[in-house]
């Protein structure tokens, strides 16, 4: 197992030029020129998309095995996700990787490490490199399961179905299925994942609110996301949203996602919420779970939306708190899920069956359970929950969490409903218009 940062882009572009210029000399011709392929039109992920390209990719000089039949199987991946992670996770990695080496011994498992996102990030440099220079992308790659359906418009990940083992894919959570499916096909493994619930001083409340009426009768403020991530409206209004206008609809159907009664409710739930002192009028100052976590610390609030990954960081050292269900409409609302997925980027068949066996060894019931645990998120394998303790309740009420969890949505023009739909959440809490006014110019502008 050896890891490897990324060669500096102008030493990688000095490189070739210098190489391609000697080589038209002695051939006595002309210096050609070219420009990488455009990557596909925007994808409908619920984030903006990464910057352009960068115009080469990160290493222009394949790695060399040590001996000539030895198999070096390359993954691109994040600081995060490596073996260098100083935390008890990278170790779980490290000695996971260790033990595949020493089974396949003519097999070498080299990491070479990226940026998560942007320009210079995993999904930039397997767009660039798949334009310009093929033969040199990664056997293996991890994504973040957001920036999936752009490697799959450009042709750059391989469906896994039929070479992994029927019950795994079974076994995970159907969340976990459902983010990796296109047309039919499994186009990845989601191996963590993150969901939001709710957070609540047990001090002060003794049964937690179960749907709106409960949140707007209770004697303490709810926090929450509510300001927007990058102009985009939070997760935390499509939870509420969904959970009047579920989605998608039914098969065969062409209503459009967006729908005035739905969207006016939600806005009127918000507006209700800072009308009776529940929901702080500072709520449009709150970006973030981080932020709503921040809250919920320093005594400010009652009850607050706030990430697994967060709780599970801090539970330790918070005291009279406990956990439930983010409060819908008339229940609990279905939780959106994040993570990251291990995706299958070479095409030769020999090295295909090498690498998915290395997937399928990094996503085992034991190593999904172990590494999430080390990592303070969430396995995405069913069986890997059970290894988990028994005896922990929020482990119980994690598992319902996960088999209510849905993927994040795939719109069309994601980028334009979410920025109308922060419009409309700002413009109600700032008394700019009424809920259904706003409702009504997010019809009218939805393209």
């Amino acid at each position: 197992m050896s890891i490897k940062r990324s060669t500096p882009g102008w030493l990688v572009l000095a490189i070739l030029l210098l190489l391609s210029g000697m080589a038209l000399l002695l051939a006595g011709c002309d210096l050609p020129s070219f420009e990488p392929t455009a990557p596909p039109g925007e994808p409908t992920v619920t984030e903006p998309a990464p910057d352009e390209p960068t115009p080469l990719p990160t290493d222009a000089v394949a790695p060399t095995p040590a001996d000539a039949g030895a198999v070096t199987l390359t993954v691109w991946t994040t600081e995060t996700f490596s073996p260098t992670q100083v935390l008890t996770s990278g170790q779980i990695l490290a000695e996971r990787v260790a033990e595949f080496e020493a089974t396949n011994e003519d097999v070498q498992v080299e990491f070479i490490l990226k940026k998560p996102y942007g320009k210079g990030g995993i999904l930039d440099y397997l767009l660039t490199t798949a334009a310009v220079v093929p033969e040199l992308l990664p056997d293996l790659a991890i994504l973040d399961v957001e920036e999936l359906g752009a490697a799959v418009q450009a042709g750059v990940v391989q469906p896994v179905d039929s070479l992994l083992p029927a019950d795994l894919a079974n076994d995970l959570y159907p969340f976990a299925r459902e983010a990796a499916v296109y047309d039919g096909q499994l186009m990845g493994l989601q191996f963590q994942a993150d969901l939001d619930h709710l957070v609540y001083d047990s001090g002060r409340l003794t049964v937690p609110p179960r749907s709106w009426p409960g949140v707007l009768s209770n004697p303490g403020s709810y926090v929450f996301p509510a300001g927007g991530r990058s102009g985009l409206v939070n997760d935390s209004f499509l939870m509420q949203y969904l959970s009047v206008r579920p989605w998608p609809a039914d098969a065969g159907s062409d209503e459009p996602f967006l729908e005035a009664d739905g969207l006016t409710a939600v806005l009127q739930f918000y507006l209700d919420g800072v009308t009776r002192g529940v929901i702080p009028p500072e709520i449009l100052d709150y970006h973030t779970t981080e932020d709503s976590w921040s809250a919920y610390e320093a005594g400010e609030a009652t009850l607050a939306q706030v990430s697994a990954h967060q709780y599970l960081a801090e539970r330790e050292t918070l005291a009279r708190s406990a956990v439930a269900p983010i409060p819908a409409i008339s229940g609990a609302a279905s939780p959106l899920s994040r993570g990251w997925a291990l995706v299958l980027v070479s095409t030769d068949p020999a090295r295909q069956e090498m690498a998915v066996e290395l997937m399928v060894d990094l996503v085992s019931p034991e190593v999904n359970a172990a590494w999430n645990l080390a990592a303070d998120y969430l396995p995405t394998r069913q069986s890997a929950l059970g290894r988990l303790d028994p005896a922990d309740s929020y482990w119980r009420f994690i598992g319902q969490q996960l088999q209510a969890a849905r993927p994040r949505l795939r719109i069309a023009n994601y980028t334009q409903v979410a920025a109308l739909l922060q419009t409309a959440v700002e413009d109600v809490i700032t008394g700019a218009a009424t809920p259904e006014e706003a409702a009504a110019r997010v019809i009218e502008s939805s393209p």
